[in-house]
């Protein structure tokens, strides 16, 4: 018996309603220790350290220093956090410094410590801080030595970036792996061989966080009032909510169900035919996808259409975010990360899908989009769901393709479990 097929309509949600989730039962008071418990840290252990020497008017007394140290350690490490989560990783070296600066001061006005040395340890805190931004922003994919060339025409690139009419440009691209920094106000780590703005379906991809793994996600539907996205199932976990950071929000996610096993199964028959009833069950079971549902009023992004491609060879953008992507300051909230933007080859036969790059998928890259030009717009042909081998690899990773991703959209759809 033949199955008909219910594809979801992208411009919605889902008709599935989310899991239910334990909701906190104080939130305003978990916000505010989140701030207040550095802060406090922070200006008591300096008001301490600072005051305790001067008020011994000793610097031989052992227990004085003793107490000295502890409060300007909880001090600095208070600074350290608070200035972490204000502006990112780099702000931990602004909070020591500021929290050094903090102690240091009575002793300046005391006249126990020249007066130049205050500026010099700002000094030392604008370097170290101009050190961290550096390595931070400097989080680029490696290149895979052993990885095979990905070779294309010229003509392939523009029109996977931007399709123009007339004839092809002429000549080859070799795709180095290499990355930078470009973009504004649309901004993205991006392969070097890319034009200077990211693509506008960038802004649909955002960064997952549970409590023990992070990842990417994309949206799928987006009705104004709620956003469903689509991510790994091995990024959840176990976890019962995540957060989403995306469009330069961040927002809490609820999981939808999984899908009922056997639609599944049948589904997969649909728009995999190839593929014999205990294959069909198997891939059921193992799919490595999850679907989250996140507050989008106010979200000024689209959704990301579904490859309807089951045979592909061609080159793709690969978007995510490695080890959370590249850290960028949002004042006072949380961090939202930068997306990486690789370039590679995306092979799609008999079910299956392969993206090859000289470039190394990484943690955090997993449950990104492979986007490809189709019909004149970029859309999902796979999901990446698995990093390359750590050693002598040849550039490819397994993702999984486009007709699975629309299979489990229309098993979810029509009802889970």
């Amino acid at each position: 018996m033949m199955v008909e097929i219910e594809r979801a309509d992208p411009a919605r949600v889902l008709r599935v309603g989310p899991e239910p989730v334990a909701q906190l039962r104080f939130p305003l008071l978990g916000a505010a220790l989140w701030w207040a418990l550095p802060a406090v840290a922070m200006l008591a252990g300096g008001w301490t350290a600072s005051t305790i020497l001067v008020v011994a008017g000793r610097t031989d007394d052992p227990a004085a220093l003793i107490t000295c140290g502890v409060a300007a350690a909880v001090a600095v490490f208070g600074g350290m956090c608070l200035f972490e989560r204000l502006v990112g990783p780099p702000g931990a070296a602004l909070g020591a410094g500021a929290t050094v600066e903090l102690i240091h001061s009575p002793f300046v006005d005391a006249g126990v410590v020249p007066g130049w040395s205050a500026s010099a340890g700002w000094a030392r805190t604008a370097v170290a801080t101009g050190v961290l931004v550096w390595r931070t922003h400097a989080r680029r994919p490696p290149v895979i030595r052993t990885a095979e060339p990905v070779v294309a025409p010229r003509g392939s690139l523009d029109d996977l970036v931007a399709p123009a009419p007339g004839p092809t440009a002429p000549g080859r691209v070799v795709v180095s792996g290499r990355f930078r920094v470009t973009g504004w106000p649309r901004t993205a780590l991006q392969a070097v061989e890319l034009p200077e703005h990211p693509p506008r379906e960038v802004d649909a991809v955002g960064w997952v966080q549970t409590r023990a793994s992070r990842g990417t996600a994309f949206v799928v539907g987006n009705d104004g009032a709620h956003a469903d996205l689509v991510t790994n199932d091995h990024v959840i976990g176990t976890a019962r909510s995540a957060r989403v950071s995306i469009a330069g929000t961040t927002r809490d996610a609820v999981l939808l169900p999984r899908p009922d096993p056997e639609r599944f199964a049948q589904l997969l028959g649909e728009h995999l035919p190839h593929l014999d009833a205990p294959q069909r069950k198997r891939l059921a079971e193992q799919t490595d996808l999850r679907l989250l549902r996140i507050d989008s009023a106010g979200l000024p992004v689209g959704h990301l259409e579904i490859s309807t491609a089951d045979t592909l060879d061609a080159l793709a953008l690969s978007v995510g975010y490695p080890h959370g992507g590249v850290p960028r300051f949002v004042w006072p909230a949380h961090p939202v990360p930068l997306p990486a933007i690789g370039l590679g080859r995306l092979v799609l036969r008999h079910g299956s899908a392969e993206l090859w790059t000289p470039w190394r998928v990484q943690s955090g890259n997993s449950g990104g989009p492979v986007l490809v030009r189709e019909d004149g717009r970029l859309r999902v042909a796979a999901v990446t769901h698995i990093q390359h081998d750590a050693r002598r690899s040849r550039g490819n990773a397994p993702q999984i393709p486009a007709p699975v991703l629309r299979a489990y959209l229309a098993a979810v759809d029509g009802g889970g479990v």
